[in-house]
Order: structure tokens, then C-alpha cells, then sequence
């Protein structure tokens, strides 16, 4: 992959990250003062890089040192938007759980392990385990394989992700499996920036069940891709072909 490509993808992951941290940090209400909005800007361009480099580990086969910077990745956004010190707490995220781990620079310490759920995650879930013939646990995450490659319309995939669920054809290359985790990190990349919809437990407690997200932005960003942008002109597909197998998606 050439510089110009490398910089440019690494460009838009550090501003868009930036920009959709420093939105979210508005809705939660932690960026009241200019101070705040830089702080959530600031945040946010190191977690985009944080991103890229992640998705650059699993394009090239490092899966797991990819999702593990994924997640500490998302924790700088989740505490930068909740107001709370970037890293007050550890998070990582399997399956539609995301376990939380709180350090010493957390401020309130009302617990030792929070515990969110992600409606999207639990959605994709359930549709991967409809589409899928085999479930493993590997890479630290759920893995899917199928016995025939996935066909959608008149197009045939050898690999497919369910929100930050990778799967592939058993037979697939290598450079599939790669693709697929870049998908899996770039969907814990737009939950990152998601608000909490419910707060669940309230009191403080050892390990509580915190909140309830929605994945709504997940979804969104999907079904618009889906009905609205051509295969070959998706982003997502683009950064995956570009790191995983240093090519553009097929026409």
C-alpha cells in the first residue's frame, strides 16, 4: 500500500473519530466550554489513530493485537464522552457485552466491573447465528465460518461481518479472514461514540450491569450503506481491501 493511501486512511480515521467523539461528548453534555470541546477533540484524534493502527494489525494478520488496541481505542472515547477521565477504565468488548474494569484514575469507583449491552450487537448476533454453520472463539471474539460462501442479490462473498462478528467461507484465503476482522473492528469503532439509552443500575456495586446502548449510528450506518452506496464505493470496503490485501474492492 502506497504512503499516499496509508496517510490518507489514517487521516480520515484520526478527524472522523475526532468529530464524531466531540458530537457525542454534545449530546452527553460534556462539552460545554471550549476547554471541554478540545479536550473531546483532542481524545478523540489519538483514539482514530488508535483505530487505524488497529485495523492495520488485522489487515496484515495480527488479529488479536488489532482487537486488543481496538478496545483500548474505544475505552479513551467511551470515558472521553461520559465525562469521566480517558482512562478511568479499561473496557472490552465479546460478544454484545462490553466489560468495563475500573483503574485508579477512575473518579467516582462505584464499582469494580460495569457491564454494558449493545441492542445492535444483540441483533447482529442473533443474524450470525442464523447465517452461520460453525461458531468459534478465537482472536479474543466470536468467529463464524460457512460451509458455502454467502450470496446477497447476484453477488457471491466469501466473507461476511455481522456487526463485530467476522465471518468467512471455510475455504477462503487468508487475506479474507484479514478483511473480515478489519470489519469487526471498524463496527467497534462506531460503537465507541455511542451514548448509553438506559442507565441500568444506579447504586454503586462491585459488578453491576450499567448500561443498556442502542448500536443506533451501527445500524444506521449500515442501512444506509446497504440501500444507498454502491458495493465498490463503500468506505468500509475500500479501508478493508486497501489494508488487508492492498486493493480496491471488485466492480
Amino acid at each position: 500500500m502506497s504512503a499516499a493511501d496509508r496517510q490518507k486512511i489514517a487521516a480520515i480515521n484520526v478527524s472522523a473519530t475526532a468529530v464524531v467523539t466531540l458530537a457525542s461528548c454534545y449530546v452527553q453534555k460534556h462539552a460545554r466550554t471550549w476547554r471541554e470541546a478540545g479536550r473531546c477533540l483532542g481524545i478523540g484524534a489519538i483514539a482514530g489513530a488508535g483505530f487505524y493502527q488497529a485495523k492495520r494489525f488485522a489487515g496484515r494478520g495480527d488479529i488479536t493485537e488489532g482487537w486488543l488496541l481496538a478496545n483500548a481505542a474505544t475505552s479513551l472515547v467511551e470515558n472521553t464522552t461520559a465525562g469521566e477521565h480517558p482512562l478511568g477504565r479499561i473496557g472490552y468488548t465479546f460478544g454484545p457485552f462490553r466489560l468495563r474494569l475500573v483503574t485508579p484514575l477512575d473518579r467516582a469507583r462505584e464499582s469494580i466491573v460495569d457491564i454494558d449491552v449493545s441492542l445492535a450487537e444483540t441483533i447482529y448476533l442473533a443474524r450470525m447465528l442464523n447465517d452461520a454453520d460453525d461458531v468459534d472463539v478465537r482472536d479474543g471474539m466470536l468467529w463464524w465460518e460457512t460451509r458455502d460462501p454467502v450470496r446477497e442479490d447476484d453477488r457471491l462473498f466469501l466473507g461476511y461481518t455481522w456487526g463485530i462478528y467476522p465471518g468467512a467461507w471455510t475455504r477462503a484465503r487468508e487475506t479474507t479472514w484479514n478483511h473480515e476482522a478489519v470489519h469487526a473492528v471498524q463496527a467497534l469503532q462506531t460503537d465507541s461514540v455511542d451514548p448509553p439509552a438506559i442507565t441500568l443500575a444506579q447504586k454503586p456495586r462491585p459488578i453491576r450491569f450499567r448500561h443498556l446502548r442502542l448500536g443506533a449510528l451501527n445500524l444506521a450506518d449500515n442501512v444506509v450503506h446497504a440501500q444507498l452506496v454502491d458495493y465498490e464505493d463503500r468506505w468500509a470496503e475500500i479501508e478493508a481491501y486497501r489494508l488487508s490485501g492492498d486493493e480496491a474492492p471488485p466492480r
